[in-house]
């Protein structure tokens, strides 16, 4: 019950503050920005891309359900072919997308994976694989009894979720841990992220970054 109220006195808190600067542009949930191609943290924070979308050409394959896009190339249209690792990012449809290092997802084709919320603190997520070695028997038929033993590698694919802060370009893991460290300037915020049943945590903690990101906006630069 404890946790609850200290959740439901959170949202409510925020629902009654005001808004601050009026006068500038606040980046949050919903907000687009424009289409084209980011070639760094500074191109995003102003929503100033370095080449307009309409300006390049591209070879791509966007997958929806995992709200990715995973490029083979990029050429200007009057110009030569972008390296991906120039790229800091792009936006389609008005969705920005971070590049993921190919190290981190242990992929070929250059992937981009879209902001999940947007504002001060943005959430994303990509695939990648994991090795890790499993231990197999071989056994008797007859009598069930394990004669032989070994490991083999075996590679899973795992979800990888990503906080970054939109200020910075800061990128942290998802862990109630470190939201707390990042929403500890918003009074109730941390408390409310800490006594998060593990349970619930994972479904909750989206909530608590849109809700932060309403009364504690980014504003384009």
């Amino acid at each position: 019950m404890i946790r609850a109220l200290t959740c439901i006195g959170f949202f409510a808190a925020l629902c009654c503050s005001t808004a601050t600067g009026q006068n500038r542009v606040a980046v949050k949930s919903g907000h687009t920005f424009q289409d084209g191609i980011y070639l760094s943290l500074e191109d995003l924070q102003s929503d100033k891309p370095h080449f307009l979308m309409s300006t390049v050409e591209l070879s791509a394959v966007v997958n929806e359900n995992k709200h990715t896009v995973e490029v083979d190339w990029i050429r200007l249209k009057k110009g030569d072919t972008l390296r991906m690792d120039s790229i800091w990012g792009l936006c389609w449809r008005g969705r920005p997308y971070i590049r993921v290092s190919s190290d981190s997802t242990k992929r070929k084709l250059a992937i981009f994976t879209a902001f999940q919320t947007v504002g001060n603190i943005c959430l994303f997520s990509y695939e990648t694989e994991e090795e890790r070695m499993v231990e197999i028997k071989a056994y008797f038929p007859d009598t069930g009894i394990p004669f032989r033993k070994g490991k083999i590698k075996n590679v899973d694919t795992v979800v990888r979720e990503r906080m970054l802060r939109l200020a910075t370009g800061e990128i942290i893991p998802l862990t109630q841990e470190n939201l707390a460290i990042w929403v500890q300037d918003y009074p109730g915020a941390q408390q409310a992220v800490e006594e998060l049943s593990p349970e619930k945590a994972q479904k909750t903690m989206p909530r608590i970054i849109v809700a932060y990101n309403e009364q504690n906006p980014f504003f384009l630069k």
